[in-house]
């Protein structure tokens, strides 16, 4: 395992679903040296490196259609959908507490992207940055600042936004940090393809302050599926092993209907499970 690398997109809502398959490597004490995530795959593998259990599908149940987490109230008042005050600080410290003290010392590293809206560039922070419990907030709060719907978030006197936008499959940084083999969660079907974005006249406008988001928006798509056949490339040469569901989850990356995104969860947690044998062989392969 000391060469194996755990790898997450994000995709809003939709990785409940890796919150399930994490939660299925919990309960058989699978942990890996090496987690990297981006956006929603950065806030779920959170609560998998601190040992807790369930608890992102217990925060949507609980808190998912309270006024105070995410909407569009929210989003007119203060230009952020997402009460990030609320569903990260508060949720944190006070509602579902986080286990800070075993995050930082569970052995492994957390490598966390988010785009830097100057530079153009993802730039990663790791367990040296996050020896501040604030920190590692702010990051995840940077990570998952959607486009459109979150204002850059600062860290550093430096703007971010969702680090999905330029490195939304994150395999290049762990390899690039020595991790030669991966195990890598998608939260789209093999058969999806992103398609380009279709008002980039609206990205031009909106970031025309940090025209490297509007440039980096157009070319998204590229990116992405850029990604798809390079990984597509590393599993068949036996360097990674995907998880990904079988068909579209048809969960929106917002959504707040909780009893689809309990679904996807317990897809997730199902997946997990069945696919355990097949992943424990292909770990055993390479040690």
């Amino acid at each position: 395992m000391k060469n194996v690398a755990l790898v997450l997109e994000g995709g809003g809502l939709r990785a409940i679903y890796t919150a399930g398959i994490l939660d299925a490597f919990l309960q058989r004490s699978l942990y890996f040296p090496y987690v990297i995530g981006v956006s929603a795959g950065a806030i779920y593998p959170a609560s998998y490196i601190s040992r807790q259990c369930g608890r992102n599908l217990n925060i949507q149940q609980h808190y998912l259609n309270d006024k105070r987490y995410m909407g569009m109230r929210h989003w007119l008042k203060t230009g952020n959908y997402v009460n990030t005050d609320f569903t990260f600080r508060r949720m944190a410290h006070e509602l579902i507490p986080y286990d800070f003290e075993t995050f930082l010392n569970s052995g492994s590293e957390f490598k966390v992207g988010a785009f830097n809206c100057h530079t153009g560039k993802t730039d990663y922070f790791g367990m040296a940055d996050f020896q501040d419990h604030d920190k590692l907030l702010d990051v995840l709060i940077a990570s998952s600042s959607l486009p459109f719907m979150a204002k850059p978030y600062p860290i550093n006197h430096q703007p971010y936004l969702d680090g999905g936008i330029a490195d939304p499959i994150p395999v290049k940084q762990a390899l690039q940090d020595g991790y030669t083999r991966q195990v890598v969660i998608l939260t789209q079907d093999r058969h999806y393809q992103k398609s380009p974005m279709k008002m980039q006249w609206l990205a031009r406008r909106t970031y025309r302050n940090y025209p490297a988001v509007a440039k980096a928006l157009s070319e998204r798509h590229q990116i992405y599926n850029q990604s798809l056949f390079e990984l597509n490339q590393s599993v068949e040469s036996g360097n990674s092993f995907v998880i990904r569901p079988a068909e579209p989850l048809h969960l929106s990356r917002l959504d707040r209907n909780i009893d689809k995104v309990t679904a996807v969860y317990q897809q997730g947690l199902s997946d997990g499970n069945n696919i355990m044998p097949a992943l424990l062989a292909w770990l055993a392969a390479g040690e």
